[in-house]
């Protein structure tokens, strides 16, 4: 893959074509009488040139260089364009120029280096980008609805998240394993519709670094993954014991568990992991 030299190291103009460039248009210096020269490295379609005013120009076209000359009387035009397509079908696929006219100077070559890219690669791109585009407007449109919805025990009764019953939590036994940074406590697990929540209290030992949580995720029996959101997310210290509250979406997923929860700090290795999560069934009515 070539590449253009540092400014200053080559008498001739160079520009570099990315597959994942703008559509703006390169502009390149034509004077009256002046041959300026386009030299790519890639076969182009020369004979599906489109040019502006063509009758104006001598043009000589090859299957790597076009040459232009401006007839004479072309004193103050306004820029016109000229399209190249490639051969090859690969990003970019065409290549467009604003020709300038100055009475007297002109770009006597120009180099095009192009850095290519296949199509079905850009296609599997712009698949992925559409499907979390679409994700996220589903995301959007939740926040938009609840936020139209009252806060506090009203808003959770008319959600459908609390009914008669409560949002039913269970104190769950501390399974972690040996060797890891932060040392949990307690571990509490509530369920409501199309949601579960995990509360965990974390003690950063003295001598540790601090600790701040960037992400968690509920496995499940089967290999399942339920990403969750972490509050608070600022550093747990030395010493100190802090309430972590880790949220997930759980619509359609099958969520009888036993789960296991995994916390990774923001910046490091060092992560957090309890066994045994199950969640109480909806028809249970909450501890007193």
């Amino acid at each position: 893959m070539r590449t253009c030299p540092p400014s200053g190291e080559s008498e001739s103009r160079c520009i570099e074509l990315m597959a994942e460039g703008t559509s703006d248009a390169s502009e390149v210096q034509l004077s009256p009488g002046q041959p300026t020269t386009f030299l790519f490295d890639s076969d182009v379609l020369a004979d599906e040139m489109s040019l502006e005013n063509r009758e104006r120009f001598e043009v000589a076209l090859g299957k790597r260089l076009i040459t232009l000359v401006p007839s004479e009387k072309m004193h103050g035009e306004k820029p016109g364009k000229m399209m190249v397509c490639f051969a090859d079908g690969a990003a970019p696929a065409c290549a467009t120029f604003r020709l300038v006219v100055h009475p007297a100077i002109a770009e006597r070559q120009v180099d095009l280096f192009r850095h290519p890219r296949p199509v079905d690669s850009i296609q599997a791109d712009l698949t992925k980008s559409y499907e979390e585009n679409a994700r996220l407007r589903a995301e959007l449109g939740r926040l938009h609805a609840e936020r139209n919805r009252p806060d506090g025990l009203t808003g959770l009764y008319t959600s459908g998240m609390m009914g008669e019953a409560g949002i039913p939590c269970s104190r769950l036994h501390v399974i972690q394993r040996k060797g890891e940074t932060l040392n949990g406590w307690k571990l509490l697990a509530c369920r409501a519709p199309g949601k579960m929540a995990v509360l965990v209290e974390l003690t950063n030992p003295d001598g540790a670094a601090p600790w701040s949580a960037q992400g968690a995720k509920l496995v499940g029996p089967k290999g399942q993954e339920l990403m969750g959101s972490v509050w608070p997310l600022g550093p747990i210290l030395p010493t100190e014991t802090r309430t972590l509250f880790i949220e997930v979406q759980a619509t359609n997923v099958q969520t009888d568990g036993p789960f296991i929860l995994k916390l990774w700090e923001a910046e490091g290795p060092r992560t957090v992991t309890l066994g045994g999560v199950t969640f109480p069934s909806l028809a249970e009515k909450p501890e007193p």
